[in-house]
């Protein structure tokens, strides 16, 4: 657009507006202050000349900005315009005024949220002077405003290769690349602006994120520590410092920020499962009970697959008598629906049977049973049960018998992709246990088949199981051969 076009453009949206407010930044830093009327000739590569008049002109500006008066800043501006572009004077020659004008127009609309208008304003400023640096490095602002950071981006960029060196100008730059990812830019930018201004929270908090997107955990952590000296009651710097500790495996560490989340009231129903969780790999078992506890005390509404599994971790390093504690709580904080309240039960048959209880197993299985009986974990569970009674038997008839229910709950379970796995490995182990090798080879097979993760160790089973296979396949092989010559010395003796 001709600047004629736009100042007219721009004088008539000026017409209109009935009030400017106070810049939140720009005006009230003193330094911009003082810059924004600063002699234009010193940085003659980055600022465009002014006439006298205008000269004159930014001085009164400055004077009505001391007072708070922008309105009255703005038509004066505006009068000035006016005049050089349309003189009273018939004697004189219209004249042009310069990009530091149309600058200083556009950080009023800039100051008054006329975004439109003051970018509008940046660019014919930079059209007009394309060095213009402080006009690259307003226009960036706006942009980041608008949160336009693809257009910010390279503004922002030109306004440092033109010599700007402001913290907030590679705080914001650091700001770009952050979102953008580009972690070790956002670093380096970040790591500027704390240098210029290292009492800026913003440039800490942003150079503390960089290092941790790349992994950077100790350094993280160490801004955490400032940080957090800082800033005693931000919740999630202690939790990113937690996060960055458990990455370094310092988990005790990161259980002192939880606990520090916890005596302050701050911690929730997750942040407690997570301290937990932490207790429980490092064997402290009542410290976890209690971070558990509190957890349901803390949620606004019990998450029961939350709790159970804080349960399982309970049961599964060894701690029964704390677990069925646990799920006891469960079950007293308020109704469970039909489903949480068989998942609570299964939860208590892995209690029993870590606690050896197979009477207490088999009590809570067959209730499940007669509740839900094409339940697939249930099946597999009475699968487990009567496969578990068959071994511990000494009375053949009833380990038969017991190994006959255990044969068909994981024949019935192997049906459900569910649990599939677990079955089909299940029931041919139990076959091996039985030698009957050949059988429990298909089983086995099938149980590689769906195994995700490492598989190293079921093959290697599976490689045992099939030498045993062709060792009694032979065995049989030999035992029929050796059959079939008897009888054909025995019917030759006979036909003699």
């Amino acid at each position: 657009m001709p600047l004629r076009a736009l100042l007219f453009a721009l004088l008539a949206t000026a017409a209109q507006a009935e009030k400017i407010n106070a810049p939140a930044i720009l005006y009230r830093d003193p330094q911009f202050v003082k810059e924004f009327v600063g002699s234009y000739g010193i940085l003659s590569d980055v600022e465009p000349k002014v006439s006298a008049e205008e000269q004159a002109l930014l001085a009164k500006v400055q004077e009505l900005f001391g007072k708070s008066q922008f309105i009255a800043a703005e038509q004066e501006i505006v009068r000035f315009i006016k005049e050089v572009e349309k003189p009273t004077d018939p004697e004189k020659k219209p004249g042009e005024i310069s990009a530091t004008m149309v600058f200083v127009l556009g950080n009023l609309y800039f100051s008054s949220d006329r975004t439109d208008e003051a970018r509008r304003a940046f660019l014919e400023a930079i059209r007009r002077f394309p060095r213009f640096r402080r006009a690259h490095t307003n226009l960036g602002y706006l942009y980041i405003s608008k949160n336009q950071l693809s257009d910010a981006m390279p503004v922002l960029q030109k306004a440092v290769e033109l010599g700007e060196s402001s913290p907030r100008v590679y705080g914001m730059l650091g700001y770009c690349y952050l979102q953008e990812k580009n972690a070790l830019a956002a670093e380096n930018a970040y790591r500027q602006a704390y240098l210029l201004d290292p009492k800026n929270r913003d440039w800490k908090v942003g150079l503390t994120q960089s290092l941790m997107l790349q992994e950077k955990l100790a350094e993280a952590c160490s801004m955490f520590d400032t940080l957090l000296a800082e800033n005693p009651e931000d919740r999630q710097l202690w939790l990113q410092q937690a996060n960055a500790l458990i990455g370094l495996d310092r988990k005790m560490d990161a259980a002192v920020n939880l606990e520090v989340l916890r005596l302050k009231g701050l911690a929730n129903e997750s942040e407690l499962n997570l301290l937990g969780n932490i207790y429980m790999e490092q064997g402290e078992a009542q410290l976890a009970l209690f971070a558990y506890l509190e957890a349901i005390e803390k949620a606004p509404k019990l998450d029961v697959a939350r709790a159970l599994k804080s349960a399982r971790i309970l049961n599964d390093y060894g701690y029964p008598e704390k677990a069925a504690a646990f799920v006891d709580q469960v079950a007293k904080t308020g109704k469970l629906g039909s489903k949480e309240q068989m998942d609570l039960d299964l939860v208590r048959v892995k209690i029993a049977q870590t606690a050896g209880d197979t009477e207490q197993v088999g009590t809570l299985l067959r209730d499940l049973f007669a509740r839900d009986s094409a339940n697939p974990e249930i099946r597999l569970e009475l699968a487990r049960y009567y496969d578990n009674l068959a071994r511990n038997e000494t009375e053949e008839a009833k380990r038969l018998a017991h190994l006959g229910e255990a044969k068909n709950f994981y024949k019935f379970a192997i049906e459900s992709p569910t649990v599939a796995y677990q079955a089909n490995l299940g029931m041919g182990q139990l076959l091996v246990r039985e030698k009957q090798y050949v059988e429990s080879i298909g089983y086995i097979e099938r149980a590689l088949g769906l195994k995700t993760g490492d598989k190293s160790s079921l093959e290697q089973y599976l490689s045992r199981v099939r030498r045993a296979a062709d060792r009694e396949t032979q065995r049989k092989e030999r035992e029929a051969a050796e059959r079939a010559a008897a009888e054909e010395a025995d019917a030759k003796a006979k036909s003699k």
